[in-house]
């Protein structure tokens, strides 16, 4: 009996080809410190078929608070899973953009995350939300 419930949530598990990832929340792990202390940090969530418009833009957070910080996204984003094409970027009010990386849904093959970690050179996010 067990045996055939592992099989069928490993099935029903494999279908999450054409399901989307709903972003409510980033959580900014590190960046690189170009930011002064005075200014306030934001993320813009984007895609990057239309580089001009954010998909949203989240609140400020105090740039000498410490890290890890969580975001939330509201109104939240809607991803579609295993496509490549989103990026956050990290914006300081008076430094402008700081960190930027790129988020490729087609790497992740996880069915209920927790959170995803997101890096480049000058940015570590881990992003969160569910499954839809």
């Amino acid at each position: 009996m067990r045996y055939l419930l592992l099989i069928a949530l490993l099935l029903l598990s494999c279908n999450k080809d054409n399901k989307e990832f709903t972003l409510n929340a980033i959580k900014l792990n590190a960046y690189k410190m170009p930011a002064n202390a005075a200014e306030h940090l934001f993320l813009k969530i984007l895609d990057i078929s239309h580089p001009g418009d954010p998909l949203a833009v989240t609140r400020s957070y105090p740039a000498q608070l410490t890290l890890p910080a969580t975001f939330s996204v509201s109104p939240a984003v809607r991803w579609k899973l295993y496509r490549k094409g989103y990026h956050i970027e990290l914006w300081g009010d008076s430094t402008g953009r700081i960190g930027a990386c790129d988020v490729n849904m087609e790497e992740y093959k996880i069915i209920f995350p927790i959170d995803m970690e997101v890096r480049s050179d000058d940015l570590n996010v881990s992003i969160m939300g569910s499954w839809e």
